[in-house]
């Protein structure tokens, strides 16, 4: 009989959550310069003065939400007489003023806010402030956001504080209404995509964390590991890992082996991180309506858009086409003549018809600004 499987209640996992998306370790590698940078922007607020506002910029994938939430992990340690509160909020999950204004109370230790209105909860709020010296607010995936006007209350009612924004679009905030603006001016702290080597020593922690010593093969985990690195998104590592483990374990094997590693990899179009993917409900509309009309107008588009039962205001459809174009998954031609004027053409493209639109084919003379304000 072969004793080389595992039995029915073994497993190679010594700690499985620490390949859980949320999973935030002690020791984020090759992130210390950034999050030493969001930590200086922060450390204000312990000597009673408002601490920066920094924009977290980079593609997915690259740590940006861990290494935040890390050093607000790090916060809670800090020994002192200052009462730092701390406010993290994902604006896909609350993506308008009244939802950030409810999540700020509850946070805050406000959490009763049915049937209040907005400036109801924020006059809670601007009641219950005077107990904190600072407050340190991150918003993740800040761009997801349908209106802004949750940072004008920050920015106005909030003596001490730090604002940390998450996005992977560089020029965020160049439609925020001037009122906020000028109050805002954040500093940009870019990170850079990881290297091939970078991913391997991420992964090797994560490794460590997650399952018991010599449950790996060497050469599997380098394969593994340059897989990776090809994605250019840690996650779909750390998904790697998880899956390959369980794929060992459902073989019964005490070791991860190039067998299972390999179809870990032939899954990997199942779980990976597609830009499709990371569409809102109301984002997914939009594309759909720029398929349904490709090359028109983008007036024409927002008459559809309506027609179809859209609800959004002019304003925040551009704002809707500006992310799909980010995403690749439509060019906005920008000062075409036409009959009635100059106009901007929406073209869609999807995910797999990329390579129809070279890259900086659709940039004209006129600027994108003056174009988007055709309506």
């Amino acid at each position: 009989m072969n004793f080389d499987f595992l039995s029915s209640d073994q497993t190679l996992f010594s700690n499985p959550d620490a390949l859980d998306p949320d999973f935030i370790p002690k020791l984020l590698p090759h992130r210390e310069e950034q999050q030493n940078y969001i930590a200086v922007a922060i450390k204000p607020l312990f000597h009673d003065r408002s601490g920066k506002a920094i924009l977290v910029t980079g593609t997915p994938g690259v740590g940006k939400t861990a290494a935040t939430k890390r050093v607000l992990k790090d916060l809670d340690e800090v020994e002192s007489d200052k009462k730092i509160g701390q406010v993290f909020i994902n604006c896909w999950k609350s993506n308008t003023t009244y939802k950030v204004i409810c999540e700020v109370s509850k946070q805050l230790g406000y959490p009763f806010t049915q049937n209040l209105k907005t400036h109801e909860i924020m006059e809670r709020i601007s009641e219950r402030i005077e107990k904190y010296a600072g407050v340190v607010f991150a918003f993740d995936e800040v761009d997801k956001a349908d209106d802004y006007d949750f940072l004008y209350f920050i920015l106005e009612e909030f003596p001490h504080k730090s604002l940390v924004m998450i996005t992977n679009e560089k020029r965020w905030g160049s439609e925020l209404d001037d009122r906020i603006r000028s109050r805002l001016i954040p500093e940009t702290i870019e990170f850079k995509q990881y290297t091939p080597k970078e991913v391997f020593d991420i992964l090797s922690e994560r490794k460590k964390y997650a399952f018991y010593q010599d449950t790996w093969d060497e050469d599997a985990f380098e394969q593994l590991a340059e897989k990776a690195g090809e994605y250019k998104d840690i996650r779909v590592g750390i998904k790697l890992l998880k899956v390959a483990g369980e794929i060992a374990e459902t073989d019964s094997s005490k070791k991860v082996l190039h067998k299972h590693v390999a179809e870990a990899i032939a899954r990997i179009d199942e779980f990976k991180i597609k830009s499709s993917a990371d569409l809102t409900d109301e984002e997914k509309h939009v594309l759909s309506i720029c398929q349904q009309n490709d090359g028109k107008p983008m007036t024409q588009l927002f008459e559809a858009y309506t027609l179809s039962g859209g609800i959004k205001s002019v304003k925040t459809f551009k704002r809707k086409l500006k992310r799909l174009e980010n995403k690749k998954l439509i060019v906005l031609e920008y000062g075409v003549l036409g009959l009635k004027g100059r106009s901007t053409l929406v073209r869609y493209i999807g995910a797999k018809k990329k390579e129809k639109y070279p890259k900086e084919q659709h940039k004209k003379e006129i600027s994108p600004e003056k174009s988007l304000d055709e309506f």
